[in-house]
C-alpha cells in the first residue's frame, strides 16, 4: 500500500514550520557594539589659571597682581618659557628695562631646552625690540639679525620681513642722528651762551646790598 499523501494545507503549514527558526533568528537583534566612553572633560590646570589671572590683571593694568600671578605659574612649571615672556611684558610696562631684558634671556633658554620654536621668536623679538626702544642701535642691529637668521630656519614660526624692516629703519635713523650732530651740537652751544648772557644780564640788573 502508498502512503497516504499529505493534504496541501498540511504540507504548507510544515514548511512554514521550517522556515520559520530561521527568519526568527535574522531578525533577532544581535549584541550591541560596544560605545567608546566619553573621556571627562579637562579643566583648566593650576598653571593655566594662573597665567589667566595674570592676564586678566594686566589687561586692567594691575601689574602686581600681574607679575604675581605669572611668578606663580613659574613655580607650577618652572621649565615652561610663557610665565617669563609674560614677566618680561609686564616689566616693560614698568620701564624697567633691566629686568625685562632678564626676563626675555631666561624665556629664551628655557624655549631652546623645550624646543619651543614660536616662544623662542617671541624671546628674541623682544630682546630686539627693547633694544631699539632704548635707543641701542648697535645692540637692536645685532638682535634683529638674530630674529632675521632665526626666521630665515624657521619660516612656519615666524617671517624675517619684519626684522630686516627694522634693522633698515634703525640704520636710516643712525644716518640721520649723524647728519644732524653738528645741528644740535650748535643749537645745543647757542642755548648755553643764551642761558650765561641772560644770568649776567640778571646780575647787573639785580639791586646791589645795603
Amino acid at each position: 500500500m502508498y502512503p497516504r499523501a499529505v493534504p496541501r494545507p498540511t504540507r504548507l503549514i510544515l514548511a512554514l514550520a521550517w522556515l520559520l527558526p530561521a527568519t526568527a533568528l535574522a531578525q533577532t537583534p544581535g549584541p550591541a557594539a560596544p560605545v567608546a566612553a566619553t573621556p571627562p572633560t579637562r579643566g583648566p590646570t593650576p598653571f593655566d589659571q594662573s597665567l589667566r589671572r595674570g592676564a586678566e590683571a594686566f589687561a586692567r593694568h594691575d601689574l602686581d597682581a600681574a607679575m604675581t600671578a605669572f611668578r606663580d605659574a613659574v613655580q607650577r612649571d618652572p621649565r615652561s618659557p610663557v610665565p617669563w615672556l609674560r614677566m618680561a611684558a609686564v616689566s616693560r610696562a614698568r620701564n624697567d628695562a633691566a629686568t625685562a631684558l632678564g626676563n626675555y634671556r631666561e624665556a629664551l633658554r628655557l624655549a631652546i631646552e623645550a624646543s619651543a620654536d614660536a616662544d623662542r621668536a617671541r624671546a628674541l623679538t623682544g630682546v630686539a625690540e627693547l633694544n631699539e626702544a632704548q635707543g641701542l642701535w648697535r645692540e637692536a642691529i645685532g638682535a634683529w639679525g638674530v630674529v632675521a637668521e632665526f626666521a630665515d630656519a624657521h619660516a612656519s614660526v615666524t617671517s624675517a620681513a619684519v626684522p630686516r624692516a627694522r634693522i633698515e629703519a634703525i640704520r636710516r635713523r643712525e644716518s640721520l642722528d649723524r647728519e644732524y650732530a653738528p645741528v644740535r651740537e650748535r643749537i645745543a652751544e647757542r642755548l648755553r651762551v643764551n642761558a650765561a648772557g641772560a644770568a649776567v644780564a640778571g646780575a647787573a640788573t639785580a639791586p646791589a646790598p645795603r
